[in-house]
């Protein structure tokens, strides 16, 4: 009984990673997919687990001539993120802050390029309880036809 007992805590553990990936792309779709309208969402989905004072970057590769619209979708129990679409050198073509939040840029390439999404999610003030608070944030890309 007690090696059954060990054997499913480290399933447990082992299955966290999934279920929380799970998770993550269930909120990308049914809060965040509404907004790629009248864009249609190219099937490209980057998320991440981050907590307040955490980064995440990636990078995308966008088409010559194409119209996209990148939108950055952040779960409200982590407020307004900061994020940034940079070029390779690392100029910032868009930017959108928690004082002045913007959850998508719409934009033309001239020439397909590489281009970086950086995410900071803000630090918070935590209460009385002194708990982490962790939530989905999403990166999700549409393109028009």
């Amino acid at each position: 009984m007690k090696h059954l007992t060990s054997i499913l805590a480290v399933l447990f553990i082992l299955a966290l990673p999934a279920v929380s990936s799970a998770q993550c792309r269930s909120f990308a779709k049914n809060k965040c997919m509404p907004s790629m309208a009248p864009y249609k969402f190219n099937e490209t989905f980057n998320a991440a687990q981050l907590a307040p004072g955490e980064e995440a970057q990636v990078d995308l590769t966008f088409y010559s001539g194409q119209e996209y619209r990148l939108l950055v979708c952040a779960h409200p129990i982590l407020g307004n993120v900061n994020w940034q679409l940079a070029d390779a050198s690392g100029k910032a073509l868009f930017e959108s802050t928690a004082d002045s939040p913007k959850d998508h840029f719409d934009f033309k390439v001239a020439t397909t390029q590489k281009l970086s999404v950086h995410i900071d999610v803000p630090e918070a003030e935590r209460g009385g309880n002194n708990m982490l608070t962790v939530g989905c944030v999403g990166i999700l890309v549409g393109y028009k036809e």
